[in-house]
């Protein structure tokens, strides 16, 4: 019946249906983003309390101590972070001399070049500060709502992860469950598929963010960068973010190095450095150490980078490559749903299908010639 009807029925059903996936997003994203966070971490987790269940340890105790195992590794890159962070509010007295040196370096070159008088920016700056104060106490009012709501939700994440762990058998069989029609081992290979797919994915990112963190910090120390490990270690957890992370990443340090330096070449020595490492993680580090555990094309990545800051803000930015990974399995092993992993593919992958549908082309052709050839 679904075949029979006229495609613009089918297409407009399709589209309700997404957009009722989208609102459902907005709208339990309190909800969403930190389960969809324990999801993640469940499958980064399970080798550990699968290698404490050989070992003969309890399954809840194995699960408890995979959590705490986790949780240590998060404590102290926050002391790493905080201590960091302390140190540069022990500089922050010279740093603010220097930006106002440098903003009254700027304030003349405006005066200038474009004839507004110091007075004249001061007062739009002053105008521009009360609005803002204005406003502010609502912005305020609202970052430390979200931020209690948030830290709330987070605080739900290792309990998430104990019991999507502890009943992920049940899970397994709800799925089978459900999909009567489709064979069990091809249900088994999808979710096979898609654990693996987020452990790679999670196991080489961490990796490659400690790579590029050496290599950032060293770089910035042979430069005699200003707290260089803190805008090392940063810029490589920034990298996690596709595009628009890596470009944070590297500005903060040329700003760092603009303010403590006065020669210009120096903050572009900063900026080469950047920019090389990150040569070196794009054409050797993330091929060989993330992988094409998901692999997407720059369109599809560029397109639901947009949607998920557009849905869940910088946690969307975050998650939404794993997610398109794992909807792409799904798509991959669903012959109605090939064309949309077909869509959002590499191109290698575009080259070897054209490539089997010109070889099956030949053979067809071939075999109708033979057919047709009079004896």
């Amino acid at each position: 019946m679904w075949s029979d009807t006229p495609f613009y029925v089918r297409a407009t059903i399709k589209l309700l249906l997404l957009a009722l996936v989208v609102l459902t997003a907005v709208m339990g994203r309190e909800f969403l983003i930190p389960f969809t966070i324990a999801i993640f971490f469940t499958f980064l987790l399970l080798p550990v309390s699968q290698k404490l269940r050989q070992w003969k340890v309890p399954h809840a105790l194995s699960i408890i101590i995979s959590i705490a195992l986790s949780a240590a590794v998060f404590g102290g890159l926050i002391y790493f972070f905080y201590s960091q962070a302390a140190s540069f509010a022990d500089d922050w007295p010279e740093l603010q001399k220097k930006l106002d040196e440098k903003w009254t370096t700027i304030q003349q070159f405006i005066s200038k070049e474009f004839h507004i008088t110091r007075r004249e920016q001061g007062k739009w700056i002053d105008e521009k500060l009360e609005e803002t104060a204005q406003e502010g106490h609502k912005y305020v009012l609202g970052i430390f709502t979200a931020t209690g709501t948030l830290l709330a939700n987070l605080a739900l994440i290792p309990i998430y992860i104990f019991f999507l762990t502890y009943y992920r058998n049940k899970f397994k069989e709800f799925f089978l469950m459900i999909s009567k029609t489709q064979n069990p081992d091809d249900v088994l290979n999808i979710l096979a598929r898609i654990s693996t797919v987020s452990q790679k994915y999670l196991k080489g990112l961490m990796l490659d963010v400690l790579i590029l963190s050496v290599l950032n910090s060293t770089g910035f120390l042979l430069l005699g960068l200003k707290h260089a490990i803190l805008f090392g270690v940063l810029a490589s957890i920034l990298n996690i973010i596709p595009y628009v992370g890596v470009l944070i990443g590297s500005v903060l340090p040329v700003i760092m190095a603009l303010l403590t330096k006065d020669e210009l070449s120096y903050a572009l020595g900063v900026a080469l450095v950047a920019w090389f490492v990150q040569v070196i993680d794009n054409n050797f580090i993330t091929p060989y150490v993330v992988g094409s555990s998901v692999s997407l094309n720059p369109l599809a990545a560029i397109v639901v980078l947009i949607l998920g800051a557009l849905i869940w803000g910088l946690p969307g930015m975050i998650l939404c490559i794993p997610i398109t990974g794992m909807v792409k399995v799904i798509c991959d092993n669903v012959d109605s749903l090939k064309p949309y992993a077909f869509l959002m593919g590499e191109e290698k992958n575009f080259t070897a299908r054209k490539a089997r549908h010109s070889q099956l082309w030949k053979k067809v052709k071939q075999k109708k010639d033979k057919n047709n050839t009079p004896k």
